[in-house]
């Protein structure tokens, strides 16, 4: 019986862990090349040249660099030496606020009950009645977040010329949630991107991701 009441507060526990966990939805778009093949050099660049000094481009870099790695790159010192150029960006919008009413209710009556007078009687647990006595409102702002990659051969950029970059695999996520700062969302929007990589070409698919970090 102790065992047995051990493992109905074990379970307890995990659903109620479960249910509280937060996650962010995602959506995935994946385009490739049918020659397309996880494998070479590669080297990780931002599509914006004013962020090749930014420290926040460094700590994503880093986090791109070990994706691409696990899944069969291996990183270029530059772009000189490099078979593949992996294009970066990232960005959020300024937000949309709505207002949100919530009704307020009054404290539960209880209307009928009983007690056990006899084992062999029935009895009915005690109901409540609540009534609307108001409305509350309160505002939520929601921000798109947004995650791009594009793969493309080194040496078509050797011209100096984007409009020859020979492009194989591009790759774009979105979500849309409260947290107004990309660095807050990032390992999830990174998380989504790589899931099963390189994804089913062509194919937008939708993910919950789990959520533990902060904003």
């Amino acid at each position: 019986m102790k065992h047995l009441k051990l493992s109905i507060l074990l379970l307890f526990v995990t659903f109620i862990t479960a249910c509280s966990m937060t996650k962010i939805n995602t959506t995935t778009t994946t385009f490739y090349t049918p020659e397309f093949t996880s494998s070479g050099s590669i080297v990780v660049i931002p599509a914006d040249i004013e962020n090749s000094n930014s420290l926040e481009f460094a700590h994503y870099k880093q986090k791109i660099e070990e994706k691409l790695r696990l899944s069969g790159y291996s990183i270029a010192a530059n772009s000189d030496t490099a078979e593949y150029i992996a294009i970066v960006a990232y960005g959020i919008d300024e937000g949309e606020t709505s207002i949100i009413s919530t009704p307020i209710f009054s404290s539960p009556n209880a209307l009928h009950g009983g007690r056990l007078a006899n084992p062999k009687h029935r009895y009915s647990m005690p109901s409540y009645h609540r009534r609307v006595v108001g409305t509350s409102t309160s505002s939520i702002t929601t921000y798109n977040r947004a995650l791009a990659l594009d793969i493309v051969e080194a040496v078509s950029l050797k011209s100096g010329s984007e409009d020859n970059a020979k492009k194989v695999y591009e790759s774009r996520v979105k979500s849309i949630g409260e947290c107004g700062v990309v660095a807050g969302v990032f390992n999830e929007l990174l998380k989504a991107m790589f899931t099963k990589f390189p994804g089913e070409n062509g194919q937008t698919i939708t993910a919950k991701i789990p959520y533990d970090g902060q904003c």
